[in-house]
């Protein structure tokens, strides 16, 4: 078998998304792959108009996480170059709606969040993020 790796809009609005990633890693760790596109989710329509645009980028609220103990994932913020969002291991619940959310603060930001892992050595691990976003948009 070949690792795998599922992305999953569970819901959207016009201003939140919430994204399910899951990984089955059985053969390597998991190279950097963009696992949150703006061009996947609908939008909102500027100023009452009909035209609907695609978020620019997001901002992260929440992460959710259940990672196997020999696994670190890493989020990052895609651009040139990419930026570390936060390495993940373990279990929990990390907040941050409190202080506005994680800004998409990468230089040359495209908007996309990638993921990678490192700690794969051997047989199968797994692990599941739940991210709830914010959607943003030029003004």
């Amino acid at each position: 078998m070949a690792n795998q790796l599922n992305v999953q809009i569970i819901e959207q609005g016009v201003r939140n998304a919430i994204v399910k990633i899951t990984g089955i890693l059985d053969t390597s760790n998991q190279a950097s792959t963009v696992v949150v596109d703006p061009a996947n989710f609908s939008g909102n329509a500027p100023d009452n108009q009909s035209n609907w645009q695609h978020p620019d980028h997001f901002r992260i609220d929440y992460i959710d996480y259940s990672i196997q103990d020999q696994l670190e994932v890493t989020l990052w913020w895609a651009g040139t170059p990419d930026l570390p969002i936060v390495p993940l291991a373990g279990r929990g619940r990390m907040p941050f709606w409190n202080f506005g959310g994680l800004p998409d603060n990468a230089s040359t930001p495209t908007g996309q969040i990638k993921l990678s892992t490192t700690g794969w050595a051997s047989g199968t691990q797994v692990f599941t993020l739940v991210l709830e976003l914010v959607k943003r948009y030029k003004n």
